[in-house]
Protein backbone atom coordinates (compact mmCIF):
# COMPACT_ATOMS: atom_id res chain seq x y z
CA UNK A 1 0.00 0.00 0.00
CA UNK A 2 0.99 3.57 -0.90
CA UNK A 3 0.24 6.01 1.86
CA UNK A 4 0.18 10.04 0.09
CA UNK A 5 -1.00 13.02 0.46
CA UNK A 6 -3.83 15.10 -1.51
CA UNK A 7 -0.95 17.03 -3.55
CA UNK A 8 1.41 13.71 -4.44
CA UNK A 9 -2.09 12.54 -6.08
CA UNK A 10 -1.94 13.92 -9.43
CA UNK A 11 2.01 12.36 -9.60
CA UNK A 12 0.41 9.41 -8.81
CA UNK A 13 -2.01 9.23 -10.97
CA UNK A 14 -0.09 10.16 -13.62
CA UNK A 15 2.23 7.34 -13.45
CA UNK A 16 0.18 4.24 -12.29
CA UNK A 17 -4.07 3.93 -12.21
CA UNK A 18 -4.37 1.43 -9.01
CA UNK A 19 -7.43 -0.32 -9.25
CA UNK A 20 -8.41 0.55 -5.22
CA UNK A 21 -8.28 4.26 -3.07
CA UNK A 22 -8.92 5.29 0.30
CA UNK A 23 -9.82 8.32 0.31
CA UNK A 24 -9.30 8.91 4.50
CA UNK A 25 -10.09 11.98 6.41
CA UNK A 26 -12.89 14.57 6.93
CA UNK A 27 -11.94 18.16 4.88
CA UNK A 28 -14.55 18.18 2.21
CA UNK A 29 -12.77 19.95 0.16
CA UNK A 30 -9.99 17.27 0.12
CA UNK A 31 -12.10 14.57 -0.34
CA UNK A 32 -14.14 15.95 -2.70
CA UNK A 33 -11.28 17.34 -4.89
CA UNK A 34 -9.45 13.78 -4.74
CA UNK A 35 -12.49 11.92 -5.81
CA UNK A 36 -12.55 14.37 -8.84
CA UNK A 37 -9.04 13.63 -9.51
CA UNK A 38 -8.99 10.24 -10.15
CA UNK A 39 -12.54 10.05 -11.76
CA UNK A 40 -11.29 12.11 -14.56
CA UNK A 41 -8.80 9.84 -14.57
CA UNK A 42 -10.56 6.88 -15.14
CA UNK A 43 -12.24 8.45 -17.78
CA UNK A 44 -9.84 9.11 -19.20
CA UNK A 45 -8.39 5.54 -19.38
CA UNK A 46 -12.03 4.15 -20.39
CA UNK A 47 -13.95 3.94 -17.41
CA UNK A 48 -17.33 5.23 -18.55
CA UNK A 49 -19.95 5.11 -15.22
CA UNK A 50 -19.46 5.75 -11.87
CA UNK A 51 -21.83 5.00 -9.11
CA UNK A 52 -21.56 6.73 -5.67
CA UNK A 53 -23.24 5.24 -2.56
CA UNK A 54 -23.24 6.43 1.03
CA UNK A 55 -23.60 3.19 3.76
CA UNK A 56 -25.84 2.82 5.95
CA UNK A 57 -27.90 0.18 7.44
CA UNK A 58 -30.29 0.63 4.55
CA UNK A 59 -27.87 -0.32 1.79
CA UNK A 60 -29.56 -3.26 -0.34
CA UNK A 61 -25.75 -5.16 -0.09
CA UNK A 62 -26.95 -7.86 -2.72
CA UNK A 63 -27.73 -5.04 -5.80
CA UNK A 64 -24.09 -4.19 -4.96
CA UNK A 65 -22.83 -7.38 -5.64
CA UNK A 66 -25.14 -8.02 -8.78
CA UNK A 67 -23.98 -4.87 -10.15
CA UNK A 68 -20.46 -5.80 -9.88
CA UNK A 69 -21.20 -9.17 -11.64
CA UNK A 70 -23.27 -7.29 -14.66
CA UNK A 71 -20.27 -5.24 -15.60
CA UNK A 72 -19.53 -5.36 -18.92
CA UNK A 73 -23.68 -6.24 -19.97
CA UNK A 74 -24.37 -2.70 -19.84
CA UNK A 75 -21.43 -0.87 -19.79
CA UNK A 76 -17.36 -1.59 -19.90
CA UNK A 77 -15.69 -0.29 -17.07
CA UNK A 78 -17.57 1.66 -13.75
CA UNK A 79 -16.36 3.46 -11.06
CA UNK A 80 -17.57 2.76 -7.75
CA UNK A 81 -17.22 5.02 -4.68
CA UNK A 82 -18.54 4.03 -1.10
CA UNK A 83 -18.72 6.38 2.31
CA UNK A 84 -18.58 4.50 4.77
CA UNK A 85 -19.39 5.07 8.26
CA UNK A 86 -17.42 5.82 11.44
CA UNK A 87 -17.79 2.72 13.18
CA UNK A 88 -17.38 -0.39 10.61
CA UNK A 89 -20.09 -3.59 12.27
CA UNK A 90 -19.02 -7.07 11.99
CA UNK A 91 -21.48 -7.76 9.09
CA UNK A 92 -20.01 -4.50 7.14
CA UNK A 93 -16.74 -6.23 7.44
CA UNK A 94 -18.00 -9.23 6.03
CA UNK A 95 -20.38 -7.79 3.01
CA UNK A 96 -16.98 -5.42 2.46
CA UNK A 97 -15.04 -8.91 2.44
CA UNK A 98 -17.77 -10.50 -0.26
CA UNK A 99 -16.95 -7.50 -1.99
CA UNK A 100 -13.29 -7.75 -2.43
CA UNK A 101 -14.05 -11.34 -3.67
CA UNK A 102 -16.03 -9.93 -7.06
CA UNK A 103 -13.41 -7.29 -7.89
CA UNK A 104 -11.93 -7.16 -11.62
CA UNK A 105 -9.64 -4.76 -13.80
CA UNK A 106 -13.46 -3.23 -14.77
CA UNK A 107 -14.47 -1.93 -10.93
CA UNK A 108 -11.96 0.74 -9.88
CA UNK A 109 -13.07 1.38 -5.96
CA UNK A 110 -12.78 3.85 -4.17
CA UNK A 111 -13.56 3.45 -0.41
CA UNK A 112 -14.04 6.61 1.49
CA UNK A 113 -13.76 6.30 5.53
CA UNK A 114 -13.72 9.48 8.37
CA UNK A 115 -10.87 7.25 10.04
CA UNK A 116 -8.80 3.94 9.35
CA UNK A 117 -8.02 2.10 12.42
CA UNK A 118 -4.83 0.31 13.02
CA UNK A 119 -7.30 -2.27 13.87
CA UNK A 120 -8.73 -2.67 10.16
CA UNK A 121 -5.58 -4.15 9.22
CA UNK A 122 -6.77 -7.49 10.45
CA UNK A 123 -9.65 -8.03 8.77
CA UNK A 124 -10.41 -10.45 5.94
CA UNK A 125 -11.08 -7.24 3.41
CA UNK A 126 -8.44 -5.39 4.10
CA UNK A 127 -6.10 -8.08 3.41
CA UNK A 128 -8.37 -9.62 0.41
CA UNK A 129 -8.00 -5.74 -0.80
CA UNK A 130 -3.92 -5.74 -0.39
CA UNK A 131 -3.32 -8.92 -1.93
CA UNK A 132 -5.83 -8.09 -4.68
CA UNK A 133 -4.14 -4.72 -5.53
CA UNK A 134 -0.67 -4.59 -4.36
CA UNK A 135 -0.43 -0.77 -5.48
CA UNK A 136 -3.45 0.33 -3.43
CA UNK A 137 -3.59 4.00 -2.46
CA UNK A 138 -4.12 5.62 0.47
CA UNK A 139 -4.66 9.01 -0.10
CA UNK A 140 -4.34 11.75 3.77
CA UNK A 141 -7.25 13.47 3.32
CA UNK A 142 -7.09 15.45 6.74
CA UNK A 143 -7.26 19.36 6.90
CA UNK A 144 -3.43 20.86 7.28
CA UNK A 145 -2.62 21.46 10.71
CA UNK A 146 -1.65 24.57 12.16
CA UNK A 147 1.43 24.76 11.72
CA UNK A 148 1.16 22.72 8.37
CA UNK A 149 -1.23 25.17 6.84
CA UNK A 150 1.07 28.01 5.67
CA UNK A 151 3.16 25.62 3.70
CA UNK A 152 -0.10 24.20 2.49
CA UNK A 153 -1.27 27.27 1.06
CA UNK A 154 2.27 28.38 -0.64
CA UNK A 155 2.10 25.09 -2.42
CA UNK A 156 -1.47 25.41 -3.76
CA UNK A 157 -0.84 29.18 -4.32
CA UNK A 158 2.53 27.60 -6.54
CA UNK A 159 0.33 24.62 -7.92
CA UNK A 160 -1.56 27.41 -9.21
CA UNK A 161 1.26 29.70 -10.77
CA UNK A 162 1.16 32.20 -8.20
CA UNK A 163 3.91 34.05 -6.53
CA UNK A 164 3.02 34.89 -3.08
CA UNK A 165 4.15 36.77 -0.63
CA UNK A 166 5.07 35.28 3.15
CA UNK A 167 3.14 38.05 4.71
CA UNK A 168 0.52 37.19 2.50
CA UNK A 169 0.67 33.71 3.05
CA UNK A 170 -0.26 34.29 7.01
CA UNK A 171 -3.33 36.50 6.12
CA UNK A 172 -4.59 33.65 4.48
CA UNK A 173 -3.75 31.10 7.18
CA UNK A 174 -5.51 33.41 9.58
CA UNK A 175 -8.78 34.58 7.45
CA UNK A 176 -9.59 31.03 5.92
CA UNK A 177 -8.33 28.96 9.07
CA UNK A 178 -10.61 25.99 8.97
CA UNK A 179 -12.35 26.80 5.29
CA UNK A 180 -10.31 25.21 2.68
CA UNK A 181 -13.25 26.01 -0.04
CA UNK A 182 -13.22 29.80 0.77
CA UNK A 183 -9.16 29.69 0.89
CA UNK A 184 -9.54 28.24 -2.67
CA UNK A 185 -12.19 30.36 -4.02
CA UNK A 186 -10.27 33.51 -2.73
CA UNK A 187 -7.01 32.19 -4.29
CA UNK A 188 -9.33 31.91 -7.97
CA UNK A 189 -10.33 35.32 -7.56
CA UNK A 190 -6.86 36.67 -7.30
CA UNK A 191 -5.42 34.49 -10.15
CA UNK A 192 -8.73 36.86 -11.87
CA UNK A 193 -7.99 40.10 -10.58
CA UNK A 194 -3.82 40.15 -11.46
CA UNK A 195 -3.03 37.70 -14.09
CA UNK A 196 0.72 39.09 -13.16
CA UNK A 197 -0.07 35.91 -10.87
CA UNK A 198 1.88 37.98 -7.91
CA UNK A 199 -0.11 38.57 -5.03
CA UNK A 200 1.30 40.84 -2.47
CA UNK A 201 -0.09 41.17 1.22
CA UNK A 202 -1.84 44.50 0.06
CA UNK A 203 -3.20 42.69 -2.59
CA UNK A 204 -4.26 39.92 -0.37
CA UNK A 205 -5.55 42.13 2.20
CA UNK A 206 -7.38 44.00 -0.18
CA UNK A 207 -9.42 41.11 -1.38
CA UNK A 208 -10.17 39.29 2.54
CA UNK A 209 -11.17 42.67 3.53
CA UNK A 210 -13.95 43.11 0.47
CA UNK A 211 -15.00 39.65 0.50
CA UNK A 212 -18.75 39.90 0.81
CA UNK A 213 -18.86 37.20 3.82
CA UNK A 214 -17.10 37.58 6.88
CA UNK A 215 -15.08 35.73 8.82
CA UNK A 216 -15.22 35.04 12.80
CA UNK A 217 -11.32 35.92 12.34
CA UNK A 218 -12.01 39.78 10.58
CA UNK A 219 -14.38 40.48 13.89
CA UNK A 220 -11.49 39.78 16.37
CA UNK A 221 -9.00 41.91 14.23
CA UNK A 222 -11.24 45.06 14.39
CA UNK A 223 -11.45 44.13 18.25
CA UNK A 224 -8.10 44.34 18.69
CA UNK A 225 -7.58 47.40 16.47
CA UNK A 226 -10.04 49.12 18.51
CA UNK A 227 -12.09 49.40 15.15
CA UNK A 228 -15.80 49.76 16.58
CA UNK A 229 -18.18 50.39 13.61
CA UNK A 230 -16.19 47.62 11.64
CA UNK A 231 -16.56 45.10 14.33
CA UNK A 232 -20.52 46.04 15.07
CA UNK A 233 -20.69 44.94 11.00
CA UNK A 234 -19.03 42.42 10.51
CA UNK A 235 -20.89 41.11 14.09
CA UNK A 236 -24.23 41.55 12.58
CA UNK A 237 -23.66 39.69 9.37
CA UNK A 238 -22.20 36.73 11.31
CA UNK A 239 -25.26 37.13 13.15
CA UNK A 240 -27.31 36.45 9.35
CA UNK A 241 -25.15 33.60 8.59
CA UNK A 242 -26.26 31.61 11.14
CA UNK A 243 -22.51 31.47 13.28
CA UNK A 244 -22.72 29.83 16.31
CA UNK A 245 -21.70 32.58 19.24
CA UNK A 246 -19.87 30.17 20.77
CA UNK A 247 -17.39 29.89 17.81
CA UNK A 248 -16.41 33.58 18.40
CA UNK A 249 -16.08 33.40 21.58
CA UNK A 250 -13.64 30.73 21.26
CA UNK A 251 -11.66 32.31 18.79
CA UNK A 252 -11.42 35.68 20.85
CA UNK A 253 -10.67 33.46 24.29
CA UNK A 254 -7.96 31.80 22.13
CA UNK A 255 -6.21 35.49 21.14
CA UNK A 256 -6.33 36.83 24.48
CA UNK A 257 -4.74 34.29 26.16
CA UNK A 258 -2.03 34.55 23.94
CA UNK A 259 -2.50 38.28 25.11
CA UNK A 260 -2.69 37.22 28.11
CA UNK A 261 0.69 35.04 27.90
CA UNK A 262 2.60 38.10 26.34
CA UNK A 263 1.53 40.31 29.77
CA UNK A 264 2.25 37.58 32.25
CA UNK A 265 3.64 39.54 34.89
CA UNK A 266 7.13 38.77 36.20
CA UNK A 267 6.08 40.17 40.09
CA UNK A 268 2.95 41.74 41.18
CA UNK A 269 1.51 44.40 39.81
CA UNK A 270 -1.50 46.92 40.56
CA UNK A 271 -4.79 45.90 38.27
CA UNK A 272 -4.61 49.67 36.81
CA UNK A 273 -0.74 48.95 35.67
CA UNK A 274 -1.02 49.34 31.67
CA UNK A 275 -0.15 45.93 29.79
CA UNK A 276 3.22 45.85 28.78
CA UNK A 277 4.04 47.39 24.94
CA UNK A 278 7.36 47.69 24.73
CA UNK A 279 10.11 45.12 23.84
CA UNK A 280 7.19 42.92 22.52
CA UNK A 281 9.45 41.21 19.33
CA UNK A 282 11.16 38.37 21.67
CA UNK A 283 7.26 37.42 23.24
CA UNK A 284 5.92 37.56 19.33
CA UNK A 285 8.99 35.53 18.51
CA UNK A 286 8.82 33.43 21.41
CA UNK A 287 5.06 32.79 20.69
CA UNK A 288 5.18 32.36 16.95
CA UNK A 289 2.93 35.39 16.37
CA UNK A 290 2.63 36.03 12.50
CA UNK A 291 4.21 39.25 11.32
CA UNK A 292 0.73 40.99 9.94
CA UNK A 293 -0.83 40.10 13.08
CA UNK A 294 1.69 42.04 15.47
CA UNK A 295 0.73 45.59 14.79
CA UNK A 296 -3.57 44.42 15.94
CA UNK A 297 -1.56 42.93 19.37
CA UNK A 298 0.25 45.96 19.63
CA UNK A 299 -2.58 48.21 19.60
CA UNK A 300 -4.32 45.90 21.89
CA UNK A 301 -1.81 46.50 24.18
CA UNK A 302 -1.45 49.59 24.02
CA UNK A 303 -4.88 50.58 25.19
CA UNK A 304 -5.57 48.10 28.40
CA UNK A 305 -4.41 47.26 31.78
CA UNK A 306 -4.67 44.03 33.81
CA UNK A 307 -7.82 44.91 35.21
CA UNK A 308 -9.69 45.32 31.56
CA UNK A 309 -7.77 42.52 30.49
CA UNK A 310 -9.43 40.25 33.32
CA UNK A 311 -12.75 41.82 33.41
CA UNK A 312 -12.66 40.74 29.42
CA UNK A 313 -12.46 37.35 30.03
CA UNK A 314 -15.24 37.12 33.17
CA UNK A 315 -17.58 38.51 30.69
CA UNK A 316 -16.72 35.94 28.18
CA UNK A 317 -17.76 33.31 30.27
CA UNK A 318 -20.47 35.45 31.26
CA UNK A 319 -21.68 35.40 27.53
CA UNK A 320 -20.94 31.64 27.39
CA UNK A 321 -22.48 30.41 30.63
CA UNK A 322 -26.07 32.11 29.22
CA UNK A 323 -25.49 30.56 26.15
CA UNK A 324 -25.26 27.06 27.69
CA UNK A 325 -27.51 27.35 30.99
CA UNK A 326 -29.75 29.84 30.18
CA UNK A 327 -30.21 29.34 26.29
CA UNK A 328 -30.17 33.37 26.38
CA UNK A 329 -31.76 34.88 23.21
CA UNK A 330 -30.16 37.85 23.79
CA UNK A 331 -26.69 36.70 23.38
CA UNK A 332 -25.95 38.91 20.16
CA UNK A 333 -26.73 41.87 21.80
CA UNK A 334 -24.18 40.89 24.56
CA UNK A 335 -21.66 40.10 21.63
CA UNK A 336 -22.21 44.04 20.34
CA UNK A 337 -21.93 45.45 23.93
CA UNK A 338 -18.76 43.54 24.26
CA UNK A 339 -17.60 44.40 20.98
CA UNK A 340 -18.13 48.14 21.52
CA UNK A 341 -16.56 47.95 25.37
CA UNK A 342 -13.48 45.86 23.82
CA UNK A 343 -12.63 48.77 20.92
CA UNK A 344 -13.34 51.63 23.46
CA UNK A 345 -11.17 49.70 26.58
CA UNK A 346 -14.51 50.50 28.46
CA UNK A 347 -14.59 47.54 30.56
Amino acid sequence: MQKIFTEQLSTSLNQRLSRIYYLVGQEPLLLNESKDLIVQTALQQGFDEKLEIAIDHNTDWNALFERCQSVGLFFSRQVLILTLPENLTALLHKNLAELMGLLHDDILLILQFEKLAKTNEKQEWFQLANHYEPHLVQINCQAPTFEQYPRWIKQRANMMGLDIEQEAVQLLCYSYENNLLALKQTLQLLTLLYPDNKLTYPRVKEVVEQSSVFTPYQWVDALLEGKEGRAKRILKSLQQEDIQPVILLRILQRELMVLLHIAQPQHKVQLDTPLPSTQLKTHFDQLKVWQNRRPLFTAFLQRYNYEKLYRTFQQLAEIERAIKQDFSADVWDKLQALSIKICLGAL
